[in-house]
């Protein structure tokens, strides 16, 4: 798991958290002065890099969505306000890179998704087996103090969390996270997004479904791909979908490739998926990692250097 060296332990907290069992509660009091997981990695073949995708015989229908699948089955985790059939969203796991050098890189790991899905007391996560190791039965994770567990990044409708309590959690259960991130080789940058000029360019929102209507949340949430698209109607407008966001859609990452010389295709994570600000049917916008990547970054702390290192 990502290690924060700076982090104790929190305990349970019962009398805030804990659900009706067979459910698993995480704590309630992280540490505000810890900005995330910090890990060091050795480097990885595709670790922070972006991924090319070959275009087999001119015709790329089913091989970026199958690409999507591959690299962020694992990536998306859905959530809503706990006992209760409402605000249901996708949250998903991004590594900021913080630094490189030799044969390390080290991250800080957030989940990351929609500000106005994270204003409650309680969040009740959805335990994906497929991302513990070893594999859990479907269950629920109940976690008190919320809200104030999110960093809004500014005016972005955007908020991010650290990981840390999650992954102190399953260690005192004796598993651990499996999942997928998206990386900063991953995660789309200015360049990227200004190469989708007007458009339109297909895309995807890798997300978790659920009923709305308040009689019959699912509660497994399986992951759903919706494909669409996503375009600009001037240079410096937001990027927006093609339509409406599906209930449990808000806040879950949006893909696309770009199409790159010999026949080849840029797998991008661009960005996160908003409802549109008119209503449930106005056509969702995408926040895209070009406006994200340093309102995340400027959250870490400071590293700590030892006095006989330099700089």
């Amino acid at each position: 798991m990502p290690e924060s060296p700076e982090t104790p332990e929190s305990p349970e907290s019962p009398e805030t958290s804990a659900p009706p069992a067979p459910s698993r509660a995480v704590p309630d009091d992280p540490d505000p002065e810890d900005g995330g997981a910090a890990e060091e990695r050795p480097d990885e073949p595709g670790f922070a890099r972006s991924a090319a995708v070959g275009v087999s015989g001119g015709v790329a229908g089913g091989l970026v969505p199958d690409s999507v699948r591959q690299i962020a089955a694992r990536a998306t985790l859905p959530f809503q306000a706990a006992r209760a059939d409402r605000s249901f969203a996708t949250a998903f796991w991004y590594n900021d890179l913080i630094e490189t050098g030799g044969d390390h890189e080290v991250i800080r790991q957030y989940l990351v998704t929609a500000a106005r899905r994270t204003r409650y007391e309680i969040g009740q996560w959805t335990l994906r087996g497929d991302l513990t190791d070893p594999e859990q039965p479907l269950d629920e994770l109940v976690m008190g103090g919320f809200a104030k567990r999110w960093t809004v990044l500014g005016r972005l409708g955007v908020a991010v969390m650290p990981t840390v309590d999650l992954h102190l959690h399953a260690e005192r259960k004796g598993w651990r996270w499996d999942t997928q991130e998206v990386t900063d080789g991953l995660a789309a940058r200015a360049e990227d997004v200004e190469a989708i000029g007007e458009g339109p360019l297909t895309a995807y929102v890798l997300g978790h479904p659920a009923d709305g209507s308040g009689a019959s949340a699912h509660p497994d949430r399986p992951q759903e791909l919706l494909p669409g698209e996503v375009r600009r109607t001037a240079p410096d407008a937001p990027l927006t979908w093609s339509g409406p966001l599906p209930t449990g859609f808000d806040g879950a990452p949006v893909f696309a490739a770009l199409p790159l010389p010999d026949e080849q295709l840029k797998l991008l994570c661009l960005g996160v998926a908003l409802p549109g600000e008119e209503g449930p049917q106005a056509p969702a916008t995408v926040v895209t990692f070009a406006e994200l990547r340093a309102e995340i970054h400027a959250l870490a702390p400071r590293r700590r250097r030892h006095w006989w290192q330099r700089g």
